[in-house]
């Protein structure tokens, strides 16, 4: 190999080790930030005419195994779901209670039966005639008070869908001027890493907000669509562009509307999850309350001696009407608090009853043992008052319960998942360390070549003089 030959190596190994210095030290920067990928130096033998001319650099690698970074997604995209709704349905528990806390429906409404039970042993008592009357207005707060509880988680997930689907659309229009800035670059042969490193941070926080799948085209640009096919991003969107919208409460991708069937239109993201709460969960716990109370105003009704007039509970004033809504309308037949003898005598009567007479005391009693059909879901058809509502609340906490437990489930996945990706292509600050050292002992070497093929020349020189 001539003395040229080796200058040539020489200074081709120095720029070499001079980009890779530069690499790792960018590495090393961004080793804590979200969604950067290790950049890695990729050189090759430099070979003309058949022989050795030191290193050539061929470009910049970003390695990563999409498989992994797939899999990381839907998985955390899966957690984010459950992550949502078990967050909804926690807030709604905390305002229905346990069946056995003060605070609850089922609670309520043993304390009402407890004051009918304690009247009928002192029916001319007007303290105890007083106590089934607050008893009987207590219930109806706790009605009031769990119906508005599940209307305001209702609202608030609805309130977060647009947020998040606001939060999509950006991220999407964001993502289409990264796919023509990457084709564009690609097409030059120019770098593109830190550019798809936007990009995929970019993906990851779309699809914790709604499933998605993507394919990447050989321009290098990034097709997205929900997990049933929709297309969200084809090409670059203009700015203000709303893939995904709300119409009219409803929620369309690709001018079909998937909030109909979110366990197989949308299957995941915190868009899942707040569809699911305003959609399916609310609407289901609204009913149930609805059923009781249904329930309370018919039977009390019906132990009066005109069934078809308004009894002890009304629907806001009125006769029973509908079920839908009578949780937030129920009401204390306003005659009662004037009149508290009605409690023993009937609300329809004219005139108190004889002293010591139980026998409409115990028409209400027999309200609370009779068992009546009830239509909500989730729940027995047939049951008395009492065990529904304790059955109800019962039920409604296991909703949270099993959707915690998916959550701590899907947890469990979603990070196992990322601590592999971020293994495989996030920055080892120690490795990276390691190859500063690396890079130093070659760039030295490589100075040393050019140092002593120097001295050489000047021998030659120096002779020919």
């Amino acid at each position: 190999m001539s003395l040229q030959l080796a200058l040539s190596a020489a200074l081709s190994g120095l720029r070499a080790t001079q980009q890779q210095a530069a690499l790792v030290s960018h590495n090393i920067t961004n080793a804590t930030t979200a969604g950067f990928v290790r950049k890695d130096l990729a050189v090759s033998t430099a070979i003309s005419g058949g022989r050795g001319q030191g290193v050539r650099v061929d470009g910049v690698l970003r390695s990563v195994d999409e498989f992994l970074i797939r899999d990381a997604r839907f998985e955390q995209s899966r957690y984010t779901a459950q992550e949502t709704r078990a967050s909804a349905l926690a807030d709604y528990a905390t305002a229905l209670g346990q069946p056995q806390d003060e605070r609850s429906v089922s609670t309520a409404l043993a304390k009402l039966q407890q004051s009918f039970s304690q009247l009928r042993n002192q029916a001319d008592n007007e303290a105890a005639r007083t106590a089934v009357v607050d008893s009987a207005e207590s219930l109806v707060r706790r009605l009031h008070d769990t119906a508005a509880a599940a209307i305001t988680v209702q609202n608030d997930a609805k309130a977060r869908l647009q947020s998040s689907v606001d939060e999509v659309n950006r991220s999407l229009v964001r993502i289409g001027e990264l796919n023509s800035a990457i084709a564009t670059q690609k097409a030059k042969g120019a770098e593109t890493g830190d550019l798809m490193d936007e990009r995929d941070r970019l993906l990851d926080q779309v699809s914790s907000e709604i499933g998605i799948r993507t394919h990447t085209r050989e321009s290098g640009e990034v097709v997205v669509m929900t997990r049933n096919g929709q297309t969200l991003l084809d090409r670059e969107l203009p700015m203000g562009s709303q893939p995904l919208q709300l119409v009219g409460g409803d929620l369309v991708a690709g001018g079909k509307i998937i909030s109909d069937n979110p366990d197989q239109d949308i299957q995941s993201g915190r868009i899942m999850g707040y569809v699911q709460t305003a959609h399916q969960d609310m609407p289901r716990a609204l009913a149930q309350l609805d059923e009781l109370a249904a329930g309370i105003v018919q039977q009390f009704q019906a132990a009066e001696a005109d069934p078809t007039q308004p009894g002890l509970f009304t629907d806001a004033g009125a006769a029973y009407g509908t079920t839908e809504g009578l949780a937030s309308r129920i009401a204390v037949n306003g005659s009662v608090r004037s009149n508290p003898w009605m409690v023993q005598s009937g609300v329809q009567a004219g005139a108190p009853l004889a002293s010591g007479d139980t026998t409409q005391i115990d028409r209400f009693l027999n309200a609370f043992s009779a068992t009546r059909s009830f239509a909500a879901a989730d729940l027995p058809s047939s049951a008395t008052l009492g065990d529904y509502a304790t059955g109800m609340v019962s039920t409604q906490q296991g909703y949270r319960t099993t959707a915690e437990s998916e959550m701590k489930t899907r947890k469990i996945s979603a990070d196992a998942l990322q601590s592999a990706r971020l293994n495989r292509d996030g920055v080892n600050v120690d490795d990276e360390m390691q190859k500063l050292l690396l890079i130093e002992q070659s760039y030295g070497a490589s100075a040393q070549v050019l140092q002593a093929a120097g001295r050489m020349l000047d021998t030659l020189l120096q002779i020919r003089n």
